[in-house]
């Protein structure tokens, strides 16, 4: 529970008889009845609106200032922006001299700067449940609102018990929702920060790997020099040959792509192939998502012969710069045909 400290500010006092100070009941007074009724529902409602207003941030607190969360020390001490940056230069270094795109590292680089967007929206979002519930509390307490079971233990005058009464049932239902509300992003913000750290510490173990496999990825492009691609085929007479390789032996296919005019990747530079099991993203049958896992299976087998660089099929990625990894599972990229469920992947050096 936050604590404020707040001035109490008195509650209004009700109306008196004839100067002697002592408070009337508004409803045994015939004649000022109906005068006492719209001030105590004018006093109900100014008590809500102050409330509400307290509940909607003014448009110079619409982004408060972001609080600490438990946690939040580790997070921006072992994901701070410097350490990613770092990795990421690290990233490009390595594509260059491992002469392709690496997949793995630019997904990884993805999901970490996914997970530390999220958890810094939920930060400031916590930032601004807490002040809601601040105000709140600060409302209850400066309107001086009593259980008014208290009031009738007490003698107090009815229309203090029903104002109360109204006002507290008001305060109450809203701090609790606020309450709750809170509770769910404390522990939406903890599982984002150890989202964000996992995802951190999952580049920083893909870099390692990579760099240290620094002789075994030279030896390979060594062996594997880069070629251009071919006038009027625009693949490389590499890439030519595991085409050729794959159709002859599991052809023929809906369709093969190869050469995409696009920002980045291998397929502009001639040395990707898509083997389409299936056209227009819908999901192949069971038998060719069965023939797509021979061709990766095959493609795999012969990387070395064909200096195959990586395969995607099947939202999953081998790369033989980081064969010791394994298949390793992708980021949902959102459709079959870019999670390569309806196509088999191949590059080459």
């Amino acid at each position: 529970m936050l604590n404020s400290a707040l001035i109490r500010v008195s509650p209004m006092a009700g109306p008196v008889a004839g100067g002697k100070g002592e408070p009337v009941d508004p409803f045994d007074d015939a004649r000022g009845g109906s005068v006492a009724r719209r001030r105590w529902l004018g006093a109900v409602a100014a008590a809500a609106i102050f409330v509400v207003s307290l509940l909607v941030p003014s448009a110079g607190n619409a982004a408060p200032e972001v609080r600490a969360v438990p946690g939040a020390g580790a997070l921006s001490a072992a994901n701070s922006p410097g350490e990613l940056a770092r990795l990421e230069a690290r990233a490009a270094r390595l594509s260059r001299q491992y002469r392709g795109q690496l997949v793995l590292l630019t997904d990884a680089e993805s999901a970490v700067k996914s997970a530390l967007a999220r958890a810094a929206r939920l930060n400031r979002q916590l930032g601004a449940a807490r002040q809601q519930v601040a105000g709140i509390a600060a409302a209850s307490y400066m309107g001086g609102t009593r259980d008014p079971m208290t009031v009738i233990m007490s003698g107090g005058n009815s229309q203090r018990m029903l104002q109360d009464a109204a006002i507290l049932q008001f305060v109450s239902t809203q701090r609790g929702a606020k309450e709750r509300a809170l509770a769910q992003l404390m522990v939406a913000g903890r599982q984002a920060q150890q989202a964000a750290r996992a995802k951190m510490a999952e580049l920083r173990r893909q870099v390692t790997v990579l760099a240290a496999q620094r002789r075994k990825v030279d030896a390979l492009m060594a062996r594997f020099q880069p070629e251009s691609p071919v006038i009027g085929d625009n693949i490389t007479p590499r890439m030519a040959q595991v085409k050729d390789e794959v159709d002859r032996r599991f052809g023929p296919f809906v369709d093969i792509g190869c050469f995409r005019a696009e920002a980045g990747g291998e397929h502009p530079l001639g040395r990707a192939c898509d083997f389409m099991l299936s056209t227009g993203g819908v999901m192949p049958t069971a038998a060719k998502v069965q023939l797509g896992s021979q061709i990766a299976s095959w493609a795999q087998a012969n990387a070395s012969r064909l200096g195959i660089m990586y395969i995607i099929y099947r939202q999953r990625i081998w790369d033989i710069r980081m064969a010791s990894s394994g298949w390793v599972p992708m980021a949902d990229r959102g459709s079959i045909t870019a999670n390569h469920f309806d196509h088999v992947h191949i590059s080459v050096f």
